[in-house]
């Protein structure tokens, strides 16, 4: 496993641990993340809506601390 999908796992399960990494690891874990949301949502049945809310949540707060790095 990489730096980038543990970070990516640990988001997804807390996403307060989105304080870890830096700009390029985030990007990366929020690149699996997309990829775990979508390959979920393309599911024609049993679609685990929790799952996905919960992958979008880690992306938002992924998303938003990229955006605090970038204001430093």
């Amino acid at each position: 496993m990489t730096d980038a999908y543990k970070l990516a796992l640990r988001i997804v399960e807390d996403n307060a641990c989105v304080i870890e990494g830096d700009e390029s690891e985030l990007q990366e874990a929020w690149g699996m993340i997309s990829q775990w949301r979508m390959s979920e949502e393309c599911k024609e049945r049993n679609v685990d809506r929790a799952y996905v809310r919960q992958l979008n949540d880690a992306e938002w707060a992924i998303k938003t601390r990229i955006e605090n790095l970038k204001k430093v």
